[in-house]
């Protein structure tokens, strides 16, 4: 179908239908049932099925458990948080960076799962302090750094089984970069619900890094802290967790998720 097809018809390609249907369901605060969403598009259930399917089968979309309700999918989500402006949640992420700062006397961030990498989207530094090591912009690998790891450890078996094929960078003598040690860790990090990073990406920094999970469980977002080693050890983890968790849970209803 041609640019210069009338909007009707252009909507009612293949294309035009999954479109259709994606916008429907992200509108939808609760999702949408198969049912619902033929009525409202007004297709065959028929049809409406296959689209559904090949929709589910890219990620782009999913039940919700226990129902037969769609919503927006893993990979749906990467590309509506990837668009959005950091500006429009940096004030209030900021305040929530700003109290572990002022606890810690450490650097604290955002992070943002971006392609195969997690991206530092907001930083705060300790007043006096001349060294970040975690600047907005800094493309942080996700087997090596605590951000990238909180990451990591809770995407789907598919997404982790693609990023474990490929080689990956060991960049000091303590990175994990064997398959079955990332996975191990992984399984740690799940259990403890916050990841930690020693001398495995810069030396002589110590990082721990917490999942921000969505309504769905589904993590684009982890909330890290950042600071040398010899220095931060003396701060008991199980304190480090207790805040970074509180700091995630804010960080999730500033991004729109329910929690």
């Amino acid at each position: 179908m041609d640019n210069g097809a009338p909007r009707s018809e252009r909507n009612d390609s293949p294309l035009g239908r999954y479109i259709r249907i994606l916008e429907s369901v992200a509108a939808a605060r609760t999702g949408l049932t198969l049912t619902e969403i033929a009525q409202e598009l007004d297709l065959q259930a028929g049809t409406v099925h296959r689209l559904l399917r090949g929709l589910a089968d890219l990620d782009l979309l999913r039940t919700r458990a226990g129902s037969k309700r769609y919503v927006p999918g893993p990979r749906l989500r990467t590309l509506l948080h990837l668009t959005m402006d950091v500006a429009e949640y940096s004030e209030r992420a900021q305040s929530i960076l700003n109290r572990l700062v002022e606890e810690f006397g450490e650097t604290a961030h955002l992070a943002r799962l971006n392609g195969d990498r997690a991206e530092s989207v907001l930083m705060k530094r300790p007043l006096g302090s001349d060294r970040a090591f975690v600047q907005p912009g800094r493309r942080l690998p996700l087997h090596a750094a605590a951000s990238g790891k909180a990451i990591l450890a809770f995407q789907d078996e598919h997404f982790i089984a693609s990023y474990l094929a490929r080689p990956r960078v060991r960049y000091t003598s303590r990175t994990k970069v064997d398959e079955a040690e990332i996975r191990l860790e992984m399984a740690r990090i799940r259990d403890a619900g916050m990841a930690v990073c020693e001398n495995e990406l810069d030396a002589g920094v110590l990082s721990y890094g917490h999942p921000v999970p969505a309504d769905d469980g589904h993590v684009l977002y982890s909330v890290g802290i950042t600071g040398l080693a010899d220095r931060f050890h003396r701060v008991a983890q199980a304190r480090i967790r207790e805040r970074l968790s509180e700091a995630a849970a804010d960080l999730g209803r500033s991004l729109g998720y329910e929690g």
